[in-house]
């Protein structure tokens, strides 16, 4: 029988395209005839409705949909229920990036400090994987990672970008330009401070950049090249000039890409915006509104919107102000007033769904507070939420559209990370909740969290010692972490004590060598020289008594027999022929017309 089937062939089977239609119009004609006799009722008041029935059903006391699912739906819900704080340092953090994963966090500030933290590697302690100095002794400007992810975007005072890997294994950094050209756009790189930088949003290998050189540079870093041992960027690829309403150079002190790329703006030092479009030769600009700020005001960051229709600047004037980039010369939409700037690298940003705005906001002037975060409804412009996140002035901002959570930092040294468990993702969630190791905890010093440098063993028996005591000490998790280095700090100035006592005593009993030939007394450093004078004067008088002549002429005869240098000549010239002043002939170099015409 199965061998029957297997040598029977099996039709295939069809399809009638027009059977099919036929009967799908069918189905749907029956539908709307049926739909057509239920009683009409507003499609807002079912969807009331039917949560009302749900609840009824599972015998809750609250009507209608639960408040946590209202919240989580309204587009104006702010993800800051919870916080996880990372401590840099104890200076101001003027820059804070987020790689787009949402996995990896940089920080950097006043310190010159760079330091990368990954919330997958960390537990509730919360301390940095890496930490480095990329720029020397400048201040860390900003910090972006590339849309891939792979490389980091240091933005420092000095006029070199520089780019590190996502581990802080340094890439390339852009060259420097020679600052004594009369026009800083023909030089190779920028010739003074950097201001701010980005990565292209869609192309992981170009740069953007600015500096208070007047111009704005496009770099890839594809075009990289080791030279002196060195690898960078030998020159930009786009360099824009920035001019004030007097064609005069005006510095760009902030400047962003829209999401896609293909508009950059820029924010002077005058108080104008100028936007380009890098479709069209970057000569001239394609908006400008010259009165966005006053004169002289640096404009500390300018963000687009995700739908690149609209543009926020902030500027030292203590203002925040909302553009309309397609009628950019008519003025701002709205001006947000009385937001206290005290740091040019104060920052902005829209939320993830274009519907809100936040804004850092700095301590007053004149009444020291802590400083604010605000959120805007960016609709009507009405505040929905402000809080305090530290002691300080907030400075960076990042609202990141992935994670949806707040990324701020702050004058006092620590970044803050806001977010919501019902409604954030990965990110702080990760580390939050995660339990702090034992070394973690045997870190910990009471007043902040901080490495301890460990006490290398060597192969003194002291220091071994000495280290023997520390970790007893250290390892009991019963002490507190400030009485276990404090008796640390106590051992160690003890040991320290002992081995100066020992040292004193023993130069104490030490006795001085006696010289028989002083009169058992020690020579002095007079008594020193003179001998060596002595010394001296005698070679020199044994070396005068010689005759010199006769040491050099008692080697005569076998140089002659065996000569080192002339070898050659003893077949070719047997009879030396020495120079002699007086045949040769003098020669006259007179010029032809300064001669003498005889004839």
């Amino acid at each position: 029988m199965s061998s029957e089937l297997s040598n029977s062939k099996v039709a295939p089977k069809k399809f009638d395209f027009m059977d099919i239609f036929s009967e799908s119009y069918s189905l749907a004609q029956k539908r709307n005839q049926v739909l057509a006799l239920l009683p009409e009722c507003d499609p807002e008041t079912a969807e009331e409705e039917s949560p009302l029935e749900t609840n009824l059903d599972t015998g809750s006391d609250l009507i209608g949909p639960s408040l946590d699912d209202v919240d989580a739906e309204n587009p104006y819900y702010l993800p800051i229920t919870e916080n996880l704080t990372l401590s840099h340092g104890v200076k101001p953090l003027t820059a804070i990036g987020i790689d787009p994963a949402g996995a990896r966090v940089a920080t950097g500030g006043f310190d010159f400090d760079v330091k990368l933290w990954d919330f997958g590697g960390m537990d509730s302690a919360c301390r940095p994987f890496k930490v480095f100095r990329p720029c020397e002794e400048h201040q860390i400007k900003h910090l972006d990672f590339s849309p891939s992810g792979e490389h980091l975007l240091v933005i420092s005072g000095s006029a070199q970008a520089f780019i590190v890997d996502r581990d802080g294994e340094p890439v390339c950094y852009t060259n420097k330009g020679y600052q004594y050209i009369t026009d800083p756009a023909s030089a190779k790189g920028h010739t003074h401070a950097l201001n701010w930088g980005m990565w292209h949003p869609l192309d992981s290998n170009k740069l953007l950049t600015c500096s208070q050189d007047s111009t704005l540079r496009v770099w890839d870093i594809n075009d990289a090249e080791e030279i002196m041992n060195e690898i960078r960027i030998p020159t930009h690829k786009i360099v824009i000039k920035t001019r004030n309403a007097q064609g005069r150079k005006t510095s760009p002190t902030s400047c962003a890409y829209t999401k896609d790329g293909q508009l950059i703006a820029a924010g002077c030092q005058d108080g104008s915006i100028q936007i380009w479009d890098t479709r069209k030769p970057l000569v001239n600009t394609t908006q400008l509104c010259r009165t966005a700020h006053p004169v002289n005001t640096d404009i500390t960051c300018v963000n687009w919107s995700w739908d690149s229709k609209q543009l926020l600047s902030r500027g030292m004037d203590d203002t925040m102000k909302l553009w309309d980039t397609r009628a950019l010369s008519k003025g701002a939409i709205y001006v947000f007033k009385d937001l206290p700037v005290l740091f040019n690298q104060s920052e902005v940003t829209f939320s993830p769904n274009d519907h809100a705005i936040a804004v850092s906001v700095s301590v007053p002037r004149d009444n020291p507070k802590k400083g604010h975060l605000n959120f805007y409804r960016r609709d009507n412009f009405e505040m929905i939420k402000q809080f305090s996140p530290c002691h300080g002035s907030v400075i960076g901002l990042t609202w990141h559209h992935r994670l949806n959570q707040v990324f701020c930092s702050s004058s006092d040294g620590t970044a803050n990370v806001y977010y919501d468990s019902k409604v954030s993702h990965n990110g702080a969630l990760m580390c939050a909740n995660r339990q702090a190791t034992t070394a973690s905890r045997r870190r910990h010093t009471g007043t902040g969290e901080a490495y301890m440098k460990p006490i290398l063993l060597t192969y003194d028996e002291e220091a071994v010692r000495i280290a023997r005591k520390s970790k007893k000490y250290l390892n009991n998790t019963e002490v507190d972490s400030e009485l276990a280095m404090a008796a640390v700090n106590a051992i160690l100035q003890k040991d320290h004590q002992t081995i100066q006592a020992a040292k004193e005593d023993e130069a104490k009993q030490r006795v001085p060598n006696r010289e028989e030939s002083v009169g058992n007394r020690v020579g002095s450093l007079h008594q020193f020289m003179v001998q060596q004078i002595v010394l001296k004067k005698n070679e020199a008088d044994e070396r005068a008594e010689k005759d010199i002549r006769g040491a050099i002429l008692r080697h005569a005869d076998e140089a002659k027999k065996q000569p080192f240098w002339t070898k050659a000549y003893l077949k070719t010239q047997p009879n030396p022929i020495f120079y002699n002043p007086d045949e040769e002939v003098k020669k006259d170099d007179t010029p032809v017309w300064k001669k003498q015409k005889l004839a």
